[in-house]
């Protein structure tokens, strides 16, 4: 192993250090280079979603949708939104499905994140789910952070699962649906339109956003690190 080589990894292995030593408590915001994340409010103009008497879901995904944005943007994160307003892409369910996902490829986006409502017949289920494609492991390991994110914030958080949803199938990025509760459940339907719980939704999944973005960086620093260790370097030789 040449002294070079050895210099650089113990150069990655300080600057890591470094990094870690003036994170703030909260999560850190990214600097450089800046991902772009597309945020997707599911629904809107036709298709109202999950309804629940004068609750449309398409409004409440909106709602959230833009505030999670604004707080990404604050963090040094582009976004882009798939809508803006109340409007469908397209005027088909596929179609409009489809055109989502397309977007965030074309644009080369880092994440997609589409926001949705849950309904079951019951009205006994509660609470957000983070659904991920099965077939991508980097996916799942969004769904996770962003549901560890949730769960002491909104206090009921179900597991991620894997779902063969076809706006997360077409985009070739990772993405997950992070159905934010259950318009059936009185509690949940409650509290969705309310912009404190907004906030919070939209604050925690930007929390698990940044910390798997933060986690990603750092196993790409891994080896690296490791060559450090195993290389240690002494600068008197």
């Amino acid at each position: 192993m040449s002294k070079r080589w050895s210099i650089l990894a113990w150069i990655l292995l300080f600057g890591a250090f470094l990094m870690i030593d003036r994170a703030p408590n909260t999560v850190a915001a990214v600097q450089s280079p800046t991902p772009l994340v597309v945020i997707d409010p599911g629904h809107g103009g036709w298709d109202p979603g999950a309804v629940r008497g004068s609750v449309y879901e398409k409004r409440i995904t909106l709602d959230v949708g833009l505030k999670l944005g604004t707080l990404l943007q604050q963090r040094g994160y582009r976004v882009y939104y798939t809508r803006q307003n109340d409007r469908a892409l397209s005027n088909t369910v596929m179609r409009d499905l489809t055109q989502r996902a397309v977007l965030a490829n074309n644009l080369g986006a880092a994440l997609f994140v589409t926001v949705h409502v849950n309904s079951e017949p019951t009205g006994s289920m509660a609470g957000p789910i983070v659904y991920y494609n099965p077939v991508s492991p980097s996916s799942y390991q969004l769904a996770r952070a962003v549901s560890k994110s949730l769960a002491p914030a909104v206090g009921l958080v179900h597991a991620p699962r894997p779902i063969r949803q076809w706006v997360l199938r077409v985009a070739r990025m990772p993405a997950i649906n992070v159905e934010i509760g259950f318009i059936t459940h009185r509690t949940d339907a409650r509290r969705l339109q309310q912009a404190w719980y907004q906030n919070l939704l939209a604050q925690s999944i930007a929390n698990g956003i940044s910390r798997y973005d933060s986690a990603t960086a750092l196993a790409l620093m891994r080896p690296a690190l490791l060559l450090a260790l195993a290389n240690p370097f002494d600068p008197w030789s």
